[in-house]
């Protein structure tokens, strides 16, 4: 049999107890043919000497959805708290997955890519609102808005209208050897030799969300423009040395490339797997030669593990420090990085609300506002967040899986997550929020953590009390509510509850009930401004104000 096979060369360090999880039962009976060359079927799972339930619920879900390897990481601000690792790093010489296996994290690196650019942000190196055509030094605009301006702020929220569609996507297809050599010049310039206008949304930029693996190699390239060091050197300088991480964007740099997981991905008849990246066969990675920022995949080719991908979630976490001693941003730059920037409906609503290149999500674990990112890529499938509530953050590689269900996360992305929350989440607190704000500041402050406005905050009297009017997006950020518009019209929802505002009505639908308003909502700057006090007490939710 070709799980009996594999068996056999079990490092002995893992010979032990096994648990006989096989996710063919057909081929356990004898009556599965060999799969064909180049592919390979799970052998049975190993167990820990001492398994615990947590081991036994893990194994179990890896079962269920054919996952071939499973890394994974449990932390709060302060320290880490668990890692586990289960299945197979590589199924041709049945290498298992521990704390230390790399793993190309897909759009997880989308997170140090933002992070690096806004090392320079704080700096003083750029606003983000300027036109990033000044610094790359040639002019990009959407040839259908020739006058629009395309700035930093819209490609770290995907809202800068240069898709993944045009050149690029076709290159991605056909000949992915050529972003090693192609100067990202030539696919944004009329004149260039892969120009192509279907490049650019049929929008003005900052209109539309479009999720954009090319907007964010153009961060890249942004941030070896501005700092002088290619790209992949800038990461491992500024962000992995000090964090002491075993991660880079050049897979030739990496202190354990030898214990990088193969990426798999599931047939269509979902008994067996094929490799399809980082199959390296025991020969090191050649280094690539290209300066281009393109070469190094800013948006996905990142290969890290989960315990170091912990300790950068921890930067953001505590405000830009490590261990009090290793600070790599200021807290006000992480904050406004956390702080929702864009809203809407996306991806079959995967994306819901958006930080700066940091998802800010609902969906993966019930009941918990999760800050952070996802990723998925030649099979792999990884999620890396964090509850700013409760100071509870997960990180989990999976480099194969039966990938079904999307709701809008896998399901197995959901019951890992789920089970990762469940075990290791402190006791919910029942304290109320704190809110402060002070009247034409640019922030207000939420149980410490400051959420950043484009609109100066309004604070008007009335006769019995003071009234906080805030950007509809704003509200959502603070409440952790989900935020739907239409027009002129808002509906912010908790769980079962929906409130629903409109400009220059001074009320408010309330699960079906009418509730008076003080002040009916208006409009500033393009922004719906509501009021907060009010809308929180109709969603009940526990919250004193400093005003």
């Amino acid at each position: 049999m070709f799980s009996n096979r594999l068996r056999k060369h079990l490092p002995t360090a893992l010979t032990g107890i096994i648990l006989v999880l096989s996710l063919l039962t057909s081929s356990a009976q004898g009556n599965q043919l060999e799969p064909p060359p180049g592919y390979y079927v799970l052998p049975p799972y190993l167990l820990p000497a001492k398994p615990t339930v947590l081991d036994k619920q893990l194994l179990v879900t890896m079962e269920k959805y054919k996952v071939v390897g499973l890394s994974a990481a449990v932390f709060n601000e302060r320290k880490l708290i668990w890692n586990g690792s289960y299945g197979w790093a590589d199924l041709a010489t049945t290498r298992t997955v521990n704390a230390e296996t790399l793993f190309r994290v897909a759009s997880l690196s989308k997170m140090i890519t933002a992070t690096a650019l806004m090392q320079l942000y704080e700096q003083g190196k750029f606003g983000l609102d300027d036109d990033i055509s000044q610094y790359l030094g040639y002019q990009i605009r959407n040839p259908r808005y020739p006058d629009v301006k395309i700035t930093f702020r819209q490609l770290l929220t995907h809202t800068s209208s240069i898709v993944d569609s045009g050149a690029y996507n076709t290159i991605l297809e056909e000949t992915p050897a050529l972003l090693q050599e192609i100067n990202i010049q030539d696919m944004l310039v009329p004149d260039g030799q892969y120009y192509d206008p279907d490049t650019f949304g049929n929008y003005a930029p900052g209109t539309q969300f479009s999720y954009s693996n090319f907007g964010t190699g153009i961060v890249g390239t942004l941030v070896e423009k501005i700092s002088g060091l290619p790209f992949d050197k800038y990461c491992t300088k500024y962000i992995f040395k000090p964090l002491d991480m075993d991660a880079s964007f050049e897979p030739s740099d990496s202190i354990n490339w030898q214990n990088t997981a193969v990426l798999y991905r599931l047939d269509a008849s979902l008994i067996s797997f094929r490799p399809t990246k980082d199959n390296y066969n025991g020969t090191k990675p050649t280094p690539t030669t290209s300066a281009g920022s393109l070469a190094h995949s800013p948006a996905g080719g990142l290969r890290a593990n989960s315990v170091d991908l912990a300790k950068f979630l921890q930067i953001h976490m505590n405000g830009g420090i490590y261990k009090q001693h290793t600070r790599i941003l200021k807290s006000d730059t992480t904050d406004l990085m956390h702080s929702m920037q864009w809203f809407g409906y996306s991806m079959g609503g995967f994306y819901k609300q958006k930080g700066l290149n940091f998802h800010i999500t609902d969906d993966l674990v019930p009941g918990k506002r999760l800050v952070g990112h996802s990723g998925e890529a030649y099979g792999l499938s990884s999620d890396a967040y964090y509850d700013p509530d409760s100071k509870l953050g997960i990180v989990f590689l999976m480099n194969g899986a039966n990938l079904i269900e999307a709701n809008p996360y896998y399901s197995v992305e959901n019951a890992i997550a789920k089970t990762l929350f469940t075990t290791f989440a402190p006791k919910a607190s029942n304290k109320p929020k704190q809110l402060k704000a002070k009247a034409g500041a640019s922030f207000i402050t939420v149980n410490n953590r400051k959420i950043f406005l484009q609109t100066p905050i309004s604070i008007t009297k009335t006769e019995k009390k003071q009234l906080l009017l805030l950007p509809a997006i704003t509200a959502a950020d603070a409440l952790s509510a989900g935020l739907e518009q239409t027009d002129d019209t808002v509906t912010f929802t908790i769980g079962e509850s929906k409130a629903t505002l409109t400009a220059g009505k001074a009320s408010m639908t309330v699960n079906g009930k009418t509730l008076a308003l003080p002040q009916a909502p208006y409009k500033q700057h393009g922004q719906l401004l509501v009021p907060v006090r009010e809308l929180a007490a109709a969603l009940k939710i526990k919250i004193i104000f400093s005003l």
